[in-house]
């Protein structure tokens, strides 16, 4: 977690929260915490509950979000 994005007000989601607002499953998001599969969405666990911070969800998704608006149709 970066001391640049990680603010005070940032919200801590649950596994689903953060799913829903990725448009995933939390089993997705489960898979990819036990495989590692995407290493750039950080998660914390505390005592037995995992969480993400929202402020690291939302740039998550920004960055794996493409646009087509620049393709040209002939």
């Amino acid at each position: 977690m970066n001391d640049t994005t990680a603010t005070i007000d940032d919200r801590e989601l649950t596994t689903k929260e953060a799913a829903s607002l990725l448009g995933l499953s939390p089993s997705t998001l489960r898979k990819w915490r036990c495989t590692g599969e995407r290493p750039e969405l950080p998660w914390c666990k505390r005592f037995r509950k995992v969480f993400y911070l929202e402020s690291e969800v939302i740039l998550f998704k920004e960055k794996n979000t493409t646009s087509n608006c620049d393709e040209t149709y002939v």
